[in-house]
């Protein structure tokens, strides 16, 4: 049996260390993050969640896609309700997975455009927005041709154009008071 006057006497090989293996500094070591104070978050942050957010909207809006479609397809068939219930959900897995694989496409290419913009520029405007939205569709519509190429950079440039206007809608009034005055 152990009293309590010897579990004073009992040590702990984890407290006996030498303290010259531990380096004393007098000055405190952090590792900070790169931009940490900026007031928004970069462009290579926010792609990220860009991605994410777009496939999981690519998924909601191909499931309900698939759920429509599977309910039109089964209605007129005079089958079991276990094959109507099988078929609807394959279509909204199927339309959901196709639709999710688009836009994460999609996000993926205009993230990597709009962060190489950004540093090759060095500055996160709103050109590098409008170009990265006109490289993605011409890039996403690559593989048809030219002129789906040149359609699919058109759609990109009025999506992105549309986004800068109802986002930075005081920058603009401001340029144009500015140009105007």
């Amino acid at each position: 049996m152990v009293s309590i006057e010897d579990t004073n006497k009992i040590q702990s090989p984890y407290f006996n260390y030498d303290p010259s293996f531990l380096t004393q500094t007098t000055k405190p070591e952090y590792i900070y993050l790169e931009g940490a104070g900026a007031s928004q978050r970069g462009r290579f942050e926010m792609a990220f969640s860009q991605i994410g957010s777009s496939c999981l909207a690519g998924s909601i809006i191909g499931g309900l896609r698939g759920m429509y479609t599977g309910f039109k397809t089964t209605s007129g068939e005079n089958q079991t309700a276990t094959y109507k219930r099988t078929q609807i959900l394959n279509n909204i897995f199927k339309n959901g997975a196709r639709l999710a694989n688009t836009f994460g496409t999609v996000a993926v290419f205009y993230s990597a455009f709009g962060v190489a913009l950004q540093k090759s520029r060095d500055c996160d405007d709103e050109f590098n927005t409008i170009i990265s939205g006109a490289a993605t569709g011409m890039l996403y519509k690559s593989t048809g041709g030219l002129k789906k190429c040149g359609i699919g950079g058109i759609i990109g440039f009025g999506l992105a154009t549309s986004y800068c206007v109802i986002t930075s809608r005081d920058k603009i009034k401001e340029i144009v008071k500015n140009i105007f005055s």
